[in-house]
């Protein structure tokens, strides 16, 4: 049986080398890149947060609080609940001046997104919606 290889073949088998040779010198970056993410998302959602708010409500149908300006420590604007009540908010760019989109955030301490992917250093205020009820009070803290 001929064993040469020839042709396509060749070119094949010479491909197939190349290829496996760049994953393995490329698996270890992979592994340390995974790392390093690991090691900036540690301390995300983790006391000290970014910011503490608890807004108290009578009948006005929203509060603005910040102006905040994003860091490192995270790679959203996370928020959760630090009392009995659950609320909508929504994050307004600095640079645009509206609403993102609306979050709920529930009572009882779950963290939620209310951005994604945001830049460091880019300036927010959050806006906190009152939702049914007068005279209550919408805790929170917020990691970003």
């Amino acid at each position: 049986m001929n064993t040469k290889l020839t042709g396509w073949r060749r070119l094949v088998a010479v491909a197939g080398a190349a290829l496996v040779a760049a994953l393995t010198v490329l698996a270890p970056a992979t592994a340390a890149s995974a790392d390093t993410a690991a090691t900036l998302a540690a301390g995300c959602r983790a006391a000290p947060y970014s910011a503490t708010f608890s807004p108290y409500f009578e009948t006005e149908t929203y509060a603005d609080l910040g102006v905040y300006r994003t860091t490192s420590q995270c790679t959203d604007i996370n928020i959760r609940s630090t009392n009995s009540t659950g609320y909508n908010v929504c994050v307004i760019f600095t640079r645009y001046n509206r609403c993102n989109y609306t979050t709920y955030v529930p009572a009882g301490g779950q963290w939620v997104n209310a951005a994604t992917d945001v830049l460091d250093g880019t300036t927010f205020y959050l806006r906190v919606y009152k939702g049914g009820a007068n005279y209550v009070v919408h805790a929170g803290v917020m990691d970003f």
